[in-house]
């Protein structure tokens, strides 16, 4: 990962809001300048958790198929947000809420080039298992577009439709081919928010393993920064 500090270079201001009807919290916003740089963190190795946030540190990004992708940075979105950790263990990265802030928290993989976006140009699905203590009902995952307050979320703003278990991965699968000539500033985006009639509490975590971005023939495709 390359080690930069985005905290003082941040360039990208993304703001993403969410409606839900008949939700007292149903605006989730990010301002960007929440931006926490895990290049310099040590790795876990272990299934207990690495303390400390964790990081990518030299195993690259464990949640990814590629873990050797050096384009990506860990965002944690501000202004009333909740926080997350991120830690790399044996071939899975973790994800683990550490406050829950005004009910809601999200972030995910941001270009560590903040003056470039992703190229979805030739991708058509993004792949990846999952498990963990947290509830698919209160958790969504996408990729973001840099549409601001009308920002627009691939497949679809909704929680996962399938269970997570704590001691099982399930395989999600997503059709992203709306995002091929969109502006991409988030290719791994998280919420976890109850507007989508789940619950989630501080230490809530879930395992990620074999993020993999493919083609409408199946096959994998590398992103790249543009």
């Amino acid at each position: 990962m390359k080690k930069t500090n985005l905290i003082k270079s941040i360039l990208m201001v993304a703001c993403c809001v969410f409606f839900m009807a008949g939700c007292q919290n149903n605006a989730v916003a990010d301002d960007g300048t929440d931006i926490r740089d895990y290049s310099k963190i040590d790795t876990g190795s272990d299934d207990s958790g690495s303390g400390g946030g964790g990081g990518a540190g030299g195993n690259g990004w464990a949640l990814c198929k590629n873990s050797g992708y050096d384009i990506f940075e860990i965002q944690v979105w501000g202004d009333g947000a909740g926080t997350f950790d991120f830690a790399n263990k044996d071939g899975y990265s973790t994800f683990t809420i550490t406050e829950k802030g005004g009910g809601w928290v999200g972030g995910g993989l941001i270009a560590n080039d903040t003056s470039k976006t992703f190229d979805f140009s030739k991708v058509a699905k993004m792949t990846f298992e999952i498990r963990g203590t947290i509830s698919n009902k209160a958790l969504c995952i996408g990729v973001q577009n840099n549409g601001g307050a009308s920002a627009k979320i691939y497949p679809s703003k909704t929680n996962l439709t399938k269970e997570i278990k704590q001691d099982e991965w399930t395989k999600i699968e997503f059709n992203v081919a709306g995002a091929k000539s969109d502006t991409i500033i988030n290719a791994f985006m998280i919420i976890a928010a109850a507007d989508w009639g789940g619950s989630f509490d501080k230490n809530d975590y879930f395992d990620i393993r074999n993020l993999d971005y493919l083609d409408s023939r199946g096959n994998t495709v590398t992103l790249t920064l543009k």
